[in-house]
Formats: structure tokens, sequence, C-alpha cells
């Protein structure tokens, strides 16, 4: 692992690096640590670019967003160039444009780089206005989930934003234990698991209604009989805009596929890869929690010392 501020190795300067991505907030978050000796040797300052290395791969690039100054040491906190997203607002207005393009608009505009952004052919036809970038591009993927079924991650890959399917993104990432014996999975390596799984967010019936204050029409219903014979009735109702109205049932069927389960969630923690990052996908198999099959990361903590770990929040696929 070698950490470069603008530039310059400050590897040997640095301690209690971590690494953190969560599927409700875009970009990563770096933070790290100098003892106050080593920051006389090497001063950094908010607005400095930083890059983490793993080998010679570029597995973080930021800017210095933040930095706590104590008696005896400096704390930074960074983030990757969609901070940019994050914290700057727009008035915008798309008129029958595909998502795929919706985005790149956005892209351009703010100068953030554009990477691999995968096709998205729903129609947006929306006003956005008092919003953060990040939350219309949120919006954008969340009309095309509900059109078609299909979520869609998005992620910055060497300071390039890029989105992809979801379901094309599964890791098997491995850990090699010495420079003499082959790689290992990092799914043999877990430590601390747990498990739950709750019905309190299942919706086994829904129904999408167009309407106001004086009239109420619904457009569609989609439910589930096993689902409410064995658990009950659990309702979801929501409002469909107009122009919504010719995909009500397979807007409907698609909202009741994402939210008729029972949910299951799990955590983990495993000799770390910096190719877990919330988001993908994994095969996990642990027996005494019964943690068995494919999950998302919803989010994801590495500790960056002697010894790599991760910490995995984890949602079934």
């Amino acid at each position: 692992m070698v950490l470069v501020v603008n530039g310059k190795d400050i590897t040997a300067m640095v301690g209690n690096i971590s690494l953190d991505s969560n599927t409700d907030t875009l970009g990563d978050q770096l933070n790290f640590e100098m003892a106050y000796v080593n920051y006389l040797n090497h001063q950094v300052d908010v607005g400095d670019v930083v890059q983490l290395f793993d080998i010679k791969k570029e597995v973080f690039v930021g800017v210095v967003v933040a930095k706590n100054i104590k008696e005896r040491s400096r704390d930074f906190i960074c983030f990757d160039f969609a901070f940019y997203l994050n914290k700057s607002k727009v008035i915008k207005q798309f008129n029958n444009v595909s998502a795929d393009a919706a985005i790149k608009q956005l892209l351009t505009e703010f100068s953030v780089p554009i990477g691999s952004i995968a096709p998205m052919k729903t129609i947006i036809k929306k006003i956005y206005y008092d919003k953060e970038v990040s939350e219309v591009i949120k919006d954008i993927m969340e009309e095309v989930k509900k059109a078609t079924g299909i979520r869609y991650i998005m992620e910055m890959n060497r300071g390039k934003l890029e989105i992809y399917k979801a379901a094309d993104k599964v890791v098997k990432a491995t850990v090699k234990l010495a420079d003499n014996v082959a790689p290992i999975d990092c799914m043999t390596t877990i430590s601390s698991p747990s498990k739950s799984r709750s019905i309190e967010e299942m919706k086994n019936s829904i129904k999408l209604y167009v309407g106001n204050e004086s009239k109420v029409q619904v457009y569609a219903e989609a439910k589930n009989d096993s689902l409410i014979s064995k658990y009950g009735l659990l309702q979801e109702t929501q409002s469909l805009e107009e122009k919504n109205i010719a995909q009500a049932k397979n807007i409907a069927n698609n909202l009741l596929k994402e939210l008729g389960k029972v949910v299951e969630t799990a955590e983990i923690t495993v000799l770390g890869n910096f190719d877990l990052r919330a988001g993908r996908i994994v095969e996990v198999h642990e027996p005494s929690t019964e943690i068995s099959g494919k999950y998302r990361i919803k989010s994801c903590n590495h500790e960056i010392g002697a010894l790599h770990k991760t910490t995995l929040e984890l949602e079934v696929v």
C-alpha cells in the first residue's frame, strides 16, 4: 500500500488509514492520520490531491476536504471526485432524453470525467431544482429501475465516474498470505459473522395511483398471494406520474419483485482486498450463521495497517 499526496509518497509518515464506501452515498471516503513530527516534515492541507495505491494499482484518488488539528497529530478526511456531485446543486430540465444521455449531460456540465456508462434507454422527462447533482443521478437511475427492474450502481474508478448493471459486478476477491503461497479466496477468511432476517420492510401488495385531494384513480395493482397468506397483508401505495401511466403494470410488478421478500442482511470481516466495494456482489458461505449465496455489499470498510482487514455489510441479492 502506498499513499501519495501531491505526487509525494508519504506512506511512512501516516497511520490509521481507512477507506469506506456505501451504496447510500456516491463516492468513497479515505481517512488517515499523521503524527505532528511527521506533519512538520510534510504538511498536508485541504484541497491537496491524494492517491492510494495497492502495489501499482490506483484504488483511490481524491482531495483532502477536512483537516482536524490536534496537539500531537493531524487527522485528514478525503473524498474522491464524486464529492463535487454531492455538494453541488443544480437546476435542470430533461425533455425526452434517454437516462444515460441525461447523466452524461450532468457529468459534462460539472467537468466530472466520464468512464463506462451502461446503456439506459428509459426516457427522462423531468425538471430538477434545488437538488444535489448526485441525488439527480440517483433519481434517474431509480426511474430506470422502476421501468425495467434493473438495478444500476455508480462508482468512481481511477478518477472517472462509471455506471454498470449491479448484476454484472460479481467479484471474487483473493488475498495472498505470503509470497511463496497461492492466493486464497477472501471469503474463506471470515470472522465475526452475523445475520438477520426481517419482514419489517416487506410489501406484498402494490397499488399505483394518480390523483389529488378530490379524485384518486388506481392504475395498477400487483400482489403476491403466497406472501400475503404467510405473513399477512403488507401493502404499499405510490403515486404515479401521468407520463408513466402506460407502464403502470410493469412498474408495479418490478416494485413487487423488489419489495416482496424477507429482507436478509449480514455482516462479516475478511482479510482485505480493494476489489471489495459497495454495490458489488460477492458469494458467501458461512455455515454457523447460515450466510449462503450471493450478497450485495451495502457498505465496506477497509482498515489498512500491518494487516488489511475489510468489514462488509451485506444484503441478499
